[in-house]
């Protein structure tokens, strides 16, 4: 097994790791184009993670970073992390979390944020056993669409 952050020129095994483990319900349209992907990988504020078995990948984790406004420190925002359902409660996610904490550690973050719904007692279960501290309750997620014409 190899836990690794993607680089640059490791989008076809981006694209294979959203296409595997991020369930078709719950993508916005298709996956993104290989120059999209390139771009994403090659933005330093991105972290892509993922874990691999036998070069195949049985997980992804994907963060950004951005910069606080109240002081001169940066956050990292946790965004999506998925495992291989029958590779499930192996401690894949909490490696990539331990990965995740790594980078950012050397690119000098204060925090890392994460939500989830409180019904996902699998996600709950990760993010406290990694050290996460629960600072809410409740979760309710917005989206707002902006139209853009290309």
């Amino acid at each position: 097994m190899e836990i690794k952050r993607l680089q640059e020129n490791d989008y076809p095994l981006l694209s294979s790791a959203i296409q595997l483990l991020i369930p078709e319900v719950n993508r916005v349209g298709s996956i993104a184009s290989n120059a999209h992907l390139m771009r994403a990988l090659a933005d330093k504020n991105c972290y892509f993670i993922v874990c691999l078995i036998d070069s195949s990948p049985v997980g992804y984790l994907s963060a950004f970073r951005f910069p606080a406004i109240e002081n001169d420190v940066f956050y990292v925002y946790l965004y999506d992390i998925s495992v291989d359902e029958k590779l499930r409660n192996k401690g894949l996610g909490s490696r990539m979390i331990a990965e995740l904490k790594k980078y950012c550690k050397e690119d000098g973050v204060e925090h890392i944020w994460v939500g989830t719904s409180l019904e996902n007692e699998a996600a709950r279960k990760t993010f406290e056993n990694t050290g996460a501290q629960k600072v809410s309750e409740t979760y309710i997620e917005y989206i707002y669409r902006i139209n853009i014409e290309v």
